[in-house]
């Protein structure tokens, strides 16, 4: 079979590639005709084996045919980015990867990533009726990043995808659905109300950086409210008529039995939004009204936060760093649902060298993939409780175990055997305080000397709002109303500065004032005094008097002085964290 002989564009661009990656013609030569053969892109073959990086590729594309080469694209005017996402579909924009880097009544400019063929810059140039156009050479990551926040500042919102299911005639079609949810949000194009509706609740939740969607319904109609920063707030509501076919959708989506409408039921998704992965935990239950259902986003882009960046101060993580390299010992994370503990114990673990201990985690569900750890889920339908699936995690010679909660006595048990086994053990457990958790383990029935032996820390926590970086202004506070609320004089004397801080609302916090969350802590350690009272009593405000008396600080210090720093305010902490019993 006689060869494909190498045009003379490519040999240019072979020529020019050899003298910035410092390689042989022969060798690139060798790849082209590789890649030929395989009929895969010249760009795509070798970048696949890493021979030349894309900035060197595209540079080097730029330069021979002699068009702009730009690592950097700004946003277009709303008005022309609308343009260009109505003519072009997303799925087209990223198929061929190119963008405007400028659009006005004078000028369009395509930035690209292979300049060749142009059919379809010239076709998209006449849908936006322009006579001409011109390109520039860019960088894949950019396109897409670029590409995803065009088409999402362009989704509908829920409120306006819900405005078309005023009457039956619009959902006879939802007998039939697709189950096929890998596609990215953004890519959409159903013209069924219903899976509109669906797509632009799930756009605007991970917009707003919601962890749940709750689709409540009432006796005339359904609410679809997301919960962010801890807070819910309604998204939409949909007419009563619609609510069969949403919660349905959703059943579809999750791998539910549609048909049964009188149990609960739980399942889970996974969407795609912008290029991120989203995993969404599906729970539906039956109601006088209809069905309930409550999605949970995890959101499997983000990455681990390091222990700082949670809110803890800094002789809390330094101490937190030492505690999870000790050989063995129970580390306890507490705090209600929803209140970070996982995400701090994730952060724990990440400062361990995983590759010379075997790190192995048991959870409901697995809410943070780690590739080098070995990670289990609970499927007590299949009989994977976290008692049994511990009992196997011990076989496989581990160094450190997560235990995603510790919910019975006999997971309790276990966990004290792997501790006096050597093993060093992280679990979460819900109490209200780090003195309460001690207590909270002898009450399931674990011997206090086996506590006090096992347990080496206890980390209880609580998320408040964070004040909005965007609308933040000072207020006037005075020192004896903060003396009142529980401010310690120390305190006051060293972090006071006569004002305090709020957010006044505005679109970025979405008029909260608030935006984002950040950790309140309280360390316990066990030491020889702690470990004396807790073996001569079961009353947790006398562990809580002892270790307060060996210095550990509370959770109301620790929120009075993120108070004065102004990254939150008083309201939440009243909200969140401050009790009258509170002892700083």
């Amino acid at each position: 079979m006689q060869e494909q002989p190498i045009s003379p564009t490519y040999q240019k661009l072979i020529e020019r590639l050899a003298q910035s990656a410092n390689l042989s013609v022969d060798v690139l030569v060798e790849h082209w005709k590789s890649a030929t053969a395989k009929k895969t892109g010249f760009r795509d073959h070798l970048l696949k084996v890493g021979l030349v990086s894309e900035r060197i590729y595209q540079a080097a594309v730029s330069d021979i045919i002699r068009l702009p080469f730009t690592e950097q694209l700004s946003h277009l005017q709303p008005t022309y980015q609308n343009a260009f996402t109505r003519a072009v579909p997303i799925r087209i924009a990223k198929k061929y990867l190119f963008y405007p880097s400028e659009f006005d009544d004078e000028k369009l400019v395509f930035a690209v990533i292979n300049p060749w063929p142009s059919t379809i810059y010239e076709e998209t140039a006449r849908a936006l009726n322009r006579s001409s156009y011109s390109l520039v050479v860019s960088l894949e990551r950019v396109l897409l990043d670029v590409i995803n926040q065009g088409y999402d500042r362009n989704a509908n919102t829920a409120e306006e995808a819900a405005e078309v299911l005023e009457d039956e005639a619009d959902l006879n079609y939802l007998d039939h659905f697709s189950s096929d949810e890998t596609e990215d949000l953004l890519d959409a194009e159903d013209e069924e109300p219903i899976k509109k509706l669906m797509n632009s609740i799930l756009v605007q939740s991970v917009r707003d950086q919601s962890s749940d969607i709750h689709i409540d319904p009432s006796p005339k109609d359904t609410i679809v409210r997301n919960r962010v920063d801890g807070v819910l707030h309604k998204i939409t509501t949909v007419p009563k008529v619609g609510h069969i076919p949403l919660v349905n959708r959703v059943k579809v989506m999750a791998g539910l039995d549609i048909s049964t409408k009188n149990k609960p039921q739980d399942g889970r998704t996974m969407i795609i939004h912008a290029g991120r992965k989203i995993d969404i935990r599906v729970s539906t239950i039956p109601t006088i009204h209809g069905e309930q259902a409550v999605l949970r986003l995890l959101n499997q882009s983000e990455g681990l936060i390091p222990l700082k960046d949670l809110g803890m101060t800094e002789e809390i993580a330094n101490q937190v760093e030492l505690l999870v390299h000790q050989p063995h010992g129970i580390i306890l994370v507490t705090g209600p649902t929803g209140s970070g503990k996982t995400t701090t114990l994730y952060s724990a673990l990440n400062r361990i060298n995983a590759d010379e201990k075997n790190v192995v985690t048991i959870e409901d569900p697995v809410e943070y993939r780690i590739s080098n750890y070995g990670q289990m889920q609970v499927n007590e339908k299949v009989g994977v409780t976290f008692a049994k699936g511990l009992r196997a995690m011990l076989r496989q010679d581990p160094d450190v175990i997560m235990i995603g909660e510790m919910r019975d006595t006999e997971t309790a048990q276990i966990a004290i055997q792997a501790s006096l086994t050597g093993h060093l053990v992280l679990s979460t457990i819900h109490t209200n305080e780090a003195a309460a958790t001690v207590i909270r383990l002898i009450d399931m029935g674990i011997e206090p000397y086996l506590v006090t032996s096992t347990v080496t820390a206890v980390l209880a926590q609580r998320l408040v709002r964070k004040i909005c970086s965007h609308c933040k202004v000072s207020v006037p506070a005075s020192r004896e109303e903060l003396l009142e609320l529980g401010f310690s004089h120390q305190l006051l004397e060293t972090g006071f500065s006569g004002e305090l801080w709020k957010g006044e609302g505005c679109t970025h916090c979405l008029q909260t004032g608030y935006h984002g969350r950040i950790g309140v802590f309280e360390l316990l350690m066990m030491n020889d005094e702690i470990r004396k009272v807790v073996n001569r009593s079961t009353d947790a405000s006398s562990v809580r008097r002892v270790a307060v008396a060996m210095g550990m600080k509370g959770m109301g210090s620790d929120v009075c002085q993120k108070v004065l720093q102004g990254q939150t305010t008083i309201e939440e902490m009243l909200r969140v964290v401050f009790t009258e019993s509170e002892n700083q």
